[in-house]
């Protein structure tokens, strides 16, 4: 293959899976909690310096990009709510769940009661204290900053637990908002961030920003088709004209 429309599929490869990227992160613009996820792209040249795994007598491709995704981890803009059982961590820390594939970690704090009283994600799925789940029975509900529950005045020896990795965070999510680290074998952390009652965490996603690289890619996909389309041309050209002869 050309060298030249090599580099252009690439590109348009490339500019697709970002535009994928850039979609999801808009789609969850208002999901609590959600980190948004960025691409980068790394540029391979085949030369001296790192010569091409290739058959001998063959021609490798010169430029090959490589994509990889990673998780930005930036705090969203936490908004007050009012309601008691709305948390937010200020600083740094992670909420813990209990998830039917084992435990996970989220900083998406808008929790509820179930019918029995286990304190829940908005995804039903119970939040951890540091012994077990947390079930709340009476009226009030208060919760200090270090996680302490007290219900109706009075202390229920109960704790919302937060835990953190050690930094830079290797996890992977397996939802909008929820993540479990890379190494299964990975022990968590005391947190040193505080729970702030009553406010939520929003997403760190910046809008126009997101829109703003939703255009550039949009162009630059355009660009590799062009490209594509003007080697296409040329080979057709050069086939017809070499019938002539």
């Amino acid at each position: 293959m050309n060298s030249g429309m090599y580099a252009a599929l690439s590109g348009s490869i490339a500019a697709m899976k970002r535009m994928d990227t850039i979609s999801n992160n808009l789609a969850n613009v208002n999901t609590p909690g959600f980190k948004k996820d960025k691409m980068l792209f790394e540029s391979m040249l085949a030369g001296t310096s790192n010569p091409p795994a290739v058959p001998q007598s063959s021609t490798a491709d010169p430029i090959m990009q490589k994509e990889s995704v990673y998780i930005d981890y930036g705090v969203g803009s936490a908004s007050q709510t009012g309601n008691p059982l709305d948390f937010a961590i200020d600083g740094d820390g992670f909420f813990v769940i209990q998830t039917p594939q084992g435990r996970a970690y989220t900083r998406q704090g808008n929790f509820r009661l179930s019918v029995d009283g286990t304190l829940v994600t908005a995804d039903g799925f119970p939040v951890l204290g540091q012994d077990d789940v947390i079930r709340i029975q009476g009226g009030q509900v208060d919760v200090n900053s270090r996680g302490e529950v007290t219900v109706d005045g009075t202390p229920t020896g109960t704790m919302i637990s937060i835990v953190d990795f050690p930094k830079p965070y290797n996890l992977t999510k397996v939802s909008s908002a929820q993540f479990v680290p890379a190494n299964p074998q990975a022990t968590p952390q005391a947190a040193t961030g505080s729970i702030r009652q009553g406010q939520l965490e929003g997403s760190n996603v910046d809008t126009i920003t997101e829109m703003v690289q939703m255009i550039e890619t949009t162009r630059y996909f355009d660009a590799c088709q062009r490209v594509i389309k003007g080697f296409d041309d040329m080979v057709g050209k050069a086939a017809n004209d070499l019938g002539k002869l």
